[in-house]
């Protein structure tokens, strides 16, 4: 089963192009890249800046908060690419 369907495409050139390019999904694949590896130096920039949180030693009984990187390409409505966005965020638990 599929999560998405696609329909009313004719041309197989135009169909490769909608799925040719997609987030990455393994940090590897992240160092690879450039764009990528410039946008998480924007995000721990941007961090930094905003004062988020501080390096801090680990009391005693207490666990540390994982994270975890989230990239996104976002497009335009014509379909190009807009920008390329990374999050690093905090791995909630219940």
């Amino acid at each position: 089963m599929s999560d998405f369907e696609v329909t009313g495409i004719k041309d197989p050139i135009t169909h490769f192009a909608l799925f040719s390019e997609s987030d990455p999904t393994t940090f590897e694949s992240v160092l690879k890249e450039e764009k990528w590896r410039i946008t998480m130096d924007d995000e721990f920039d941007s961090i930094e800046r905003n004062d988020t949180w501080e390096l801090c030693d680990l009391l005693d009984g207490h666990n540390t908060i994982g994270v975890k990187w989230v990239f996104k390409t976002n497009l335009k409505e014509n379909g190009e690419v807009d920008k390329y966005k990374t999050r690093l965020v905090a791995k909630g638990y219940c």
